[in-house]
């Protein structure tokens, strides 16, 4: 029987590479990454910490402060709580690899195996595993060998005499799943680390492989006693030799070199921000608007600068899930059913499909679901009187058949007609009520000149305007990818002698940095373009859609593994047959609607 190792290491959040979400997701690219291969990743759970801290702990802290009597014993923010302490780790990350480099690289048979290995551990680690949860979870197919990166908050459930009735403790979360402690040495880490390689162990042996154990005498060790050896080790490897002083100054220079690159990683220009809840990215970028932050929206939440993230944390404290103002629900509603819509009659029936009831006299008036008063829709914006709903209908429909022409007037199969076809696909899917609304500028109501998805079709259009094809782009990205690399490399060269390229230096750093922005920029359009012409743009979005709303089908972001590829497509026909019957229902009664007074 074949042979493979496993490998399950375990970091603190403390640590120096201990963890890092913001790597794993891929906010900053490092030199063992192969560029061309991201989109090959599988992000399986992606939640920001914050948000998990709220969704675990938030009602336990409410409880907790409730009882305090003193204003100075209550705890305003529990992640920045035991962020900031010393007693318990805010999070923690786990690395999981079947194989090595060697054994099961990326590309081979048996990195693909691995690879398969490695969905199943991951799809069964949250049951497996109550008290552990996974707010990060991503597999790498960019770097040398398939490898996971889990991220993990444990807590505990079982209520306490001081403290939080439920918080952050991975001793107390092993305990509670059954892990107890035997000794110093089999304490409750290690009895959870050696049943999660049995479980590694098990599925190997589903794939017809049996585990090869690496160091095989390791015996657990305290920490005193690994240190001891690792020190002996090192006293009985270094041979003094005249070279010596010298190869040690040149490690030390190459250590300098990475500490420099770390912390460049660390501090560079652009970073991600990602956001399971639209009100609250909405509610964001609304506030860097205002404070004239700049940021750009991506597929899953925006970049902002690095320079900014302070101040985006403060928002982020600042935000409030709604507690239902009416009059703002009304309006999303509105600039909602106004897409959905062909005319005015459809508008109120799809209102009334909603929940709302609806007075029909010298001013529109709605009173929204679990509202006491009636709200005339004029008094919401001179976008939502009676007759700017009706001319914002109009407008929908001119824009709907220019696309229409536009698309009939296209060269057919061309990368301008196909971008046509997708806002045109876009459209259809929208009013299906499969897409959430998503605005581009926070301030005006939404329309399909105000909508942030099909924004990135226009500029990419623009991008055709100007003359840049599916080939010119894929050509930019071979040129940027080779210059960055390029860079990067006489980067590090240049900066072991400081004193003799010093100026040079900086002018490599100022290329670099830009041909990161512009390859960034070209991998986003190159992205978009092969999904239009792939036809799966569209598809993505709802995609995305679904994982960030956490539906049945994708529970936490990941795929059940009871639901096989297929069935899963067959669910979602279902379900998208369903909306399409739901609005065919509205059609018998658009041409009039009996509640109107004429």
């Amino acid at each position: 029987m074949k042979q493979l190792s496993t490998s399950l290491t375990l970091g603190k959040a403390s640590s120096p590479h201990g963890a890092n979400v913001e790597h794993n997701q891929r906010e900053f690219l490092a030199d063992n990454i192969d560029v061309s291969r991201i989109r090959d990743n599988i992000v399986y759970v992606q939640q920001h910490i914050r948000d998990a801290y709220d969704e675990l702990f938030g009602e336990a802290l409410e409880e907790y402060n409730a009882k305090q009597k003193r204003a100075d014993r209550k705890i305003h923010d529990y992640f920045d709580h035991i962020d900031g302490g010393s007693r318990e780790e805010s999070h923690y990350e786990l690395i999981v690899q079947f194989g090595s480099v060697k054994t099961a690289p990326v590309g081979s048979e048996a990195g693909e195996l691995a690879a398969k290995m490695l969905d199943e551990y991951v799809r069964e680690f949250q049951k497996r595993n109550p008290n552990l949860h996974i707010f990060s979870a991503v597999k790498h197919m960019d770097e040398a060998s398939p490898h996971v990166h889990i991220d993990i908050i444990p807590f505990y459930t079982e209520p306490r005499k001081n403290g939080l009735s439920k918080g952050v403790s991975m001793k107390a979360a092993l305990i509670e799943q059954g892990f107890n402690p035997k000794s110093m040495k089999q304490n409750q880490l290690v009895a959870w680390e050696e049943s999660e390689l049995k479980i590694m162990e098990q599925i190997l042996r589903r794939h017809g492989f049996s585990r090869d154990v690496k160091n095989a005498t390791h015996e657990h060790m305290t920490l005193p006693e690994y240190k001891k050896s690792q020190d002996e080790k090192k006293l009985t490897a270094v041979k003094w030799t005249r070279e010596l002083p010298e190869k040690l100054q040149l490690e030390n220079s190459l250590l300098r070199v990475e500490r420099d690159k770390l912390l460049a990683e660390k501090h560079s220009d652009w970073m991600a921000f990602y956001y399971s809840d639209d009100n609250k990215q909405s509610f964001i970028t609304a506030a860097l608007d205002r404070l004239k932050i700049p940021y750009r929206l991506t597929e899953n939440g925006f970049d902002s600068q690095r320079c900014h993230v302070d101040e985006i944390r403060k928002i982020e404290k600042s935000y409030k899930s709604p507690t239902g103002s009416h009059r703002d629900t009304l309006c999303d509603l509105l600039d909602k059913v106004i897409m959905q819509s062909k005319n005015f009659d459809e508008v109120l029936v799809r209102l009334k499909l909603a929940e709302c009831e609806i007075k029909c006299g010298k001013y529109l008036a709605v009173r929204p679901k679990y509202a006491t008063n009636f709200i005339r829709t004029k008094s919401l914006g001179a976008d939502y009187s009676e007759q700017a709903l009706k001319n914002r209908l109009q407008y929908k429909a001119r824009l709907e058949q220019d696309t229409a022409n536009k698309i009939a007037a296209a060269v057919p199969d061309s990368e301008t007609h196909m971008v046509y076809k997708t806002i045109q696909h876009y459209t259809v899917v929208f009013a299906a009520g499969v897409l959430p609304v998503r605005k581009r500028d926070k301030k005006r109501a939404f329309s399909w000149e105000n909508c942030a998805e099909l924004d990135k079709l226009a500029n990419l259009n623009k991008r055709l305007n100007n003359g840049a094809t599916l080939t010119s782009l894929r050509s930019d990205f071979a040129r940027l990818e080779k210059s960055v690399a390029e860079l990067g490399s006489t980067l590090s060269r240049k900066k072991l002698e400081p004193h003799i390229y010093g100026e040079v230096i900086g002018e490599i750093e100022t290329a670099l940095n830009e041909d990161t922005v512009k390859l960034r920029d070209t991998v986003d359009t190159l992205d978009t373009l092969e999904k239009v012409m792939g036809k799966t743009w569209v598809q993505s979005l709802i995609d995305g859609h679904k994982r960030r709303s956490q539906s049945d089908f994708i529970p936490n972001g990941l795929i059940s593994a009871e639901t096989s590829p297929r069935e899963f497509e067959r669910i979602e026909a279902l379900s998208l047959a369903a909306l399409e019957a739901k609005s065919a229902d509205v059609e018998p009664v658009q041409q009039g609607y009996s509640g109107r007074k004429k």
